[in-house]
C-alpha cells in the first residue's frame, strides 16, 4: 500500500451571488440588507486536487463558507486568527497593505456593498499549506510555531494581481486576505470581488436570468498555485529549478538547431516526409497547432518527419530531455497534491440546495503533464520546418538511384548505351515525375522499342498481334528536381504503419474540392491502407494456423477444428492471391480469388448495394457450416485459439447467428430500394422506408456487439501480431537503405537515421510483389524485356 501524500499547497475556491428576492438595497438598513437578505443561492466550489479526507479537514476549518459578503469580512478578521491586533489595525493585508486600519474596514465593507448592489460576484479561496512544505523551505518553526507571514503575504500580493489580469476582472476589482493559524495546517483566507464586472455573462436556467459568470479556468487556478509555490521556495531549491531550466532549454536549443543542420544526410525516406510536407502545404499561412483541413495532409508529414527524427538522430538529445524533464517535474510532485485516484465528494449548491457527487483526484499526474511537455516541444520543432518552408522548399542533391539497364531486354541496353554511353536509371517522362523529377528542356530522348498490342484486357495483358514502335525514354543525367508533381508510391508508403495510414487517408479526405492529383494521391493511400490491411490479416492467420496445428482433438472437437483449418487454409491462399496484381494472375487464380473473396467477407463492412440473395448466401453458408461443427466441440479452449479471447460455446455461436442476421438484414434492406426504385406509390415508397430505418437501427445494435470497446484490447493474438510487425518494420531497412547528401547552398532541413519499414517475414516477399503493381509502369517494363 502507498503512502499517503499530502499536497504542499492546496487551493479552494468558490463564488456566490444574492437570489433573485432580493429587495432592493436602498429600501434597506446595512444591517438589514447585509445580514439578512443576502442570501446564498448559487455557490460553485472549484476542488483542484484535494481527496476527501483532505476536503472534510478543509470544510471543518473553512466555516465561512456559507457566510455572507459582511459576516465573510468579520470572520476573516478573527483575533483568534492571525496575529495581535489592535483598535488601530487589523491582521487583514490586502494589496497596498500588510495590516489594514480599521477605517479602511469600513471603506471595504463599502465597496463590497456596492459590488452586491451592482450583482457583482464574491470569490472566497482557502489557500492551505502542508506546514512540512513550510517547513522545509524555512517559512515555518515547528517548535516554536512561529511562520513567516511576510513572505506568504508578499508572494500572495504578487500573484492576486496576475489571477486578476488572466481571469478578466475589471479594474475595480479589489481583493484582501488573513493568514490564519487556528488550524493543523496554515491556510490563508482570500475574498475577492469587483465593485463593477466586465466578466462574461451566461444564461442560468434555473433561474431563467442572465448572470456573471463566476468559474474561474483551471489554467488560472494552476498558475495562481505555481506562483504562490515559486515564490514561497528557498534559495536552494529555486536553484535546483532554475539549473534543470537551463538544461532543459539547452537540450531544447539543440534539437531544434540540429532538426535544420544542413551539414547532415538525409534518407529517402524522410526526404520524402519533407517533400510531401511541402508539396500539400495551403497557400495562406498556418502554424503547427493550426488544425485547417487543407493543412492536414502537410501536418501528417512533418509529424512523419519529427517522429523519425526524435527516434533516431535526435534520439540521444531526447532521451535526455525525457530524463531531465521528469527530474524537474517531480520537483513539483509533493507541492502541488497528494496521491493519484482518492476519492472526495464534490459539492455544489443550486437554488440553495446541497449536490454532492464523487469525484478522483487527479494528484499530481506526472505522464500527463511529461507528454504536455513532449508535445510543446513537438509543435516548436514543426514550427521551425514551416518558418523554414516560408523561405524555400526543400531541396536535395540528385537522390542515388539504383540502376536499372538490366531490367530492359537485351536489344534495348544495346540501344540505349549507343545513345547515352553513360546512362545508368532509365524511366520515361511520367516514371521520373512521380519520383519528383522533370525532364530538362531541350533534351534529346533515349528512344527504346515498344510492344504495342492490337487491344488490352481489363489486366493490362496484351490481346492479338504485337507490333513494336519507339518510345522515348530519359536517363536520370537529363532530368532535375520538380518535386510539386511528385507522388509518393506503394513502396514508398509501405514504411507506414497500418495507424500511420490510416490517418493520412483521413488527412486527406479532409480536403475540399481537391484537383487530379490530390484525388490520385487519395487513391495510392487507400490502396496502401488496404494491402497493409492484407498484410496483418495474413500475420494473424498465420498465427491461428499454428495455434490449431498443435490442438490435439478429441473425436467431438475434430469437426469444428477441420472447419476452421480448412477456412484458414484458404483465406491464407486468398491473402497471397490478394497481394499479387492481377495481371500475374492466371484465369484459374483469378476465379479462385473471387470465389474466396465471396464466400469470405466481413458482414459489416458488406456494401447493401451487393447483398442480393446469391451473393448473401455463400457467406451465410460458410457460417452455418460453421456452427453445425461446433454442436459436438467440448473443450472450449479451442475458441480461445480462434477468437485470441477467452469465449464460451454460446457466446461464439451467439456470434455467427448475429453476423448471419446482418447479412440477412442488409439483403433485406437491399431488396426494399430496389421496390422503393420502382415504385410509383408514394404511400408504399414511404412505408418502405420507414422499415429500412428500422433496419439500420438494427444493423447499429448488432455491429455494437460485433465489435465491443474493449474487443482490440482483448485479442491477445491480434497485440502479439502487431507487436511483432512494429519490431519488424524497426529491424528491417529495406527502403531506406540510401542517404542523400543535402544541397549545401540550400543550407536546409537535418536528416536522421533510416525510417524502417516493417512486413511480416512469411508475406514479404508477396508483399514486395504486390508493391510494383502500379500496372501501366509493370507493362511496359514486361514489353521492353522482350
Amino acid at each position: 500500500m502507498s503512502e499517503q501524500t499530502s499536497p504542499g499547497i492546496t487551493f479552494m475556491l468558490q463564488y456566490t451571488e444574492a437570489n433573485s428576492g432580493y429587495v432592493d438595497y436602498t429600501n434597506r438598513s446595512e444591517a438589514v440588507s447585509i445580514n439578512n437578505e443576502l442570501a446564498l443561492t448559487k455557490d460553485q466550489k472549484t476542488f483542484e486536487d484535494i481527496t476527501e479526507e483532505q476536503l472534510v479537514s478543509i470544510q471543518e476549518t473553512v466555516p465561512e463558507q456559507k457566510l455572507n459578503f459582511k459576516e465573510y469580512i468579520d470572520y476573516m478578521n478573527r483575533s483568534y486568527a492571525t496575529e495581535k491586533q489592535n483598535e488601530d489595525v487589523t491582521a487583514i493585508f490586502n494589496q497596498e497593505s500588510n495590516y489594514l486600519q480599521r477605517g479602511k474596514i469600513s471603506e471595504l465593507k463599502q465597496n463590497l456593498e456596492e459590488a452586491y448592489k451592482n450583482n457583482s460576484l464574491l470569490w472566497q479561496g482557502v489557500i492551505s499549506f502542508d506546514n512540512s512544505f513550510l517547513e522545509s523551505q524555512g517559512l515555518y518553526d515547528k517548535a516554536t510555531g512561529q511562520v513567516d507571514q511576510q513572505a506568504i503575504k508578499n508572494v500572495i500580493r504578487d500573484a492576486m494581481p496576475k489571477m486578476i489580469e488572466k481571469e478578466g476582472l475589471s479594474e475595480s476589482a479589489f481583493w484582501w486576505g488573513n493568514i490564519h493559524l487556528n488550524t493543523d495546517n496554515i491556510h490563508v483566507h482570500i475574498g475577492l470581488s469587483e465593485i463593477k464586472s466586465d466578466r462574461e455573462k451566461i444564461f442560468y436556467a434555473p433561474r431563467g436570468r442572465m448572470e456573471y459568470k463566476g468559474n474561474f479556468s483551471q489554467k488560472s487556478i494552476q498558475k495562481f498555485k505555481s506562483e504562490i509555490y515559486n515564490g514561497l521556495i528557498n534559495e536552494e531549491t529555486r536553484s535546483i529549478i532554475l539549473r534543470q531550466e537551463q538544461i532543459l532549454s539547452n537540450i531544447k536549443t539543440d534539437l531544434l538547431n540540429n532538426v535544420l543542420d544542413h551539414s547532415q544526410t538525409i534518407t529517402s525516406a524522410e526526404k520524402n516526409f519533407l517533400e510531401q510536407a511541402f508539396n500539400h502545404l495551403p497557400n495562406h499561412r498556418v502554424s503547427y497547432k493550426s488544425n485547417a483541413k487543407d493543412f492536414a495532409v502537410s501536418k501528417f508529414f512533418i509529424n512523419r518527419y519529427i517522429d523519425s527524427y526524435l527516434m533516431n538522430e535526435g534520439k540521444a538529445e531526447f532521451d535526455n530531455y525525457l530524463s531531465e524533464t521528469v527530474t524537474f517535474l517531480k520537483t513539483y510532485d509533493a507541492a502541488y497534491s497528494g496521491i493519484k485516484g482518492q476519492k472526495f465528494d464534490k459539492l455544489r449548491y443550486v437554488n440553495g440546495q446541497a449536490i454532492r457527487s464523487e469525484e478522483s483526484s487527479q494528484g499530481y499526474d506526472l505522464d500527463k503533464l511529461l507528454n504536455k511537455r513532449i508535445n510543446e516541444l513537438r509543435e516548436r520543432l514543426g514550427n521551425k520546418i514551416l518558418s523554414k518552408f516560408k523561405e524555400e522548399g526543400p531541396h536535395f542533391q540528385s537522390i542515388q538511384l539504383k540502376k536499372n539497364l538490366d531490367q530492359f531486354s537485351f536489344k534495348n541496353q544495346e540501344k540505349i548505351l549507343s545513345q547515352c554511353p553513360d546512362a545508368s536509371v532509365i524511366k520515361d517522362a511520367s516514371g521520373w515525375q512521380k519520383l519528383g523529377f522533370k525532364v530538362s528542356k531541350d533534351i534529346k530522348p533515349i528512344l527504346i522499342s515498344k510492344p504495342v498490342y492490337e487491344s488490352y484486357d481489363k489486366y493490362g495483358n496484351g490481346i492479338g498481334e504485337v507490333s513494336y514502335t519507339l518510345k522515348p525514354f530519359y536517363d536520370i543525367s537529363q532530368v532535375y528536381n520538380d518535386i510539386a508533381n511528385k507522388q509518393l508510391n506503394l513502396k514508398d508508403l509501405s514504411i507506414l504503419s497500418t495507424n500511420e495510414l490510416r490517418q493520412l487517408v483521413d488527412a486527406a479526405k479532409k480536403k475540399e474540392n481537391p484537383n487530379q492529383k490530390e484525388r490520385q494521391e487519395l487513391g495510392t493511400y487507400r490502396f496502401a491502407l488496404k494491402l497493409r490491411g492484407i498484410e496483418d490479416e495474413r500475420a494473424m492467420l498465420l498465427v491461428t494456423s499454428q495455434l490449431l496445428n498443435s490442438v490435439q482433438p478429441i473425436d467431438s472437437d475434430k469437426a469444428f477444428l477441420t472447419v476452421k483449418k480448412e477456412e484458414v487454409t484458404e483465406r491464407l491462399k486468398l491473402t497471397e492471391l490478394q497481394l499479387k496484381p492481377n495481371y500475374q494472375l492466371t484465369q484459374v487464380e483469378l476465379n479462385e480469388k473471387k470465389e474466396l473473396s465471396d464466400k469470405y467477407v466481413n458482414c459489416v463492412q458488406y456494401p447493401i448495394k451487393k447483398s442480393d440473395d446469391i451473393s448473401v448466401q455463400k457467406p451465410i453458408n460458410q457460417l452455418l457450416k460453421e456452427m453445425k461443427s461446433l454442436e459436438s466441440l467440448k473443450d472450449e479452449t479451442i475458441l480461445t485459439y480462434v477468437k485470441g479471447f477467452e469465449v464460451s460455446k454460446s457466446n461464439y455461436i451467439e456470434e455467427l447467428r448475429n453476423q448471419i442476421t446482418i447479412f440477412k438484414l442488409k439483403n433485406t434492406i437491399y431488396h426494399n430500394n430496389h421496390l422503393i426504385e420502382q415504385s410509383s406509390n408514394n404511400q408504399s415508397g414511404e412505408l418502405l422506408k420507414q422499415q429500412n430505418a428500422i433496419h439500420f437501427k438494427e444493423l447499429k445494435e448488432l455491429y455494437k456487439k460485433l465489435n465491443p470497446p474493449d474487443k482490440e484490447s482483448q485479442n491477445q493474438i491480434a497485440q502479439s501480431v502487431s507487436k511483432q510487425l512494429s519490431q519488424n518494420r524497426q529491424q528491417k531497412q529495406i527502403l531506406q537503405t540510401e542517404k542523400v547528401p543535402f544541397k549545401p547552398s540550400n543550407d536546409f532541413m537535418k536528416g536522421l537515421s533510416s525510417v524502417l519499414r516493417g512486413a511480416g517475414r512469411s508475406n514479404k516477399k508477396a508483399l514486395e510483389e504486390r508493391i510494383r503493381s502500379d500496372e501501366r509502369a509493370e507493362r511496359e517494363e514486361r514489353g521492353l524485356g522482350l
